[in-house]
C-alpha cells in the first residue's frame, strides 16, 4: 500500500492562485494576457520568490488597461 504524499508547493501555488486572479481581472477590462506565466525563483534575480511575468502585450492592449485604470474610481488606503 502506498503512503498518501504530497508534492505540492504551497508558494507556487499561491502564485497561480494570485496570477489566474489577475488574468481574470484584467480579462473583465478587455484584455487577454495570453503569455501569463508564473516563473520559478532563481539564484540571480533580485525578488526571491516567484515571479508572474505578464508576457507580451501589444500597445492597443496597453492602452486599454491604461485608460482601465485611470477611470477606475479611487479607493482609500
Amino acid at each position: 500500500m502506498f503512503e498518501d504524499i504530497s508534492f505540492a508547493n504551497s508558494d507556487r501555488e499561491e502564485a497561480e492562485d494570485a496570477a489566474r486572479e489577475l488574468f481574470n481581472h484584467v480579462k473583465e477590462l478587455g484584455v487577454r494576457l495570453d503569455d501569463i506565466d508564473v516563473l520559478d525563483p532563481c539564484d540571480g534575480c533580485r525578488r526571491s520568490g516567484y515571479l508572474v511575468h505578464l508576457g507580451n502585450l501589444t500597445t492597443d492592449d496597453v492602452a486599454i488597461l491604461n485608460t482601465a485604470l485611470r477611470t477606475r474610481p479611487a479607493t482609500s488606503p
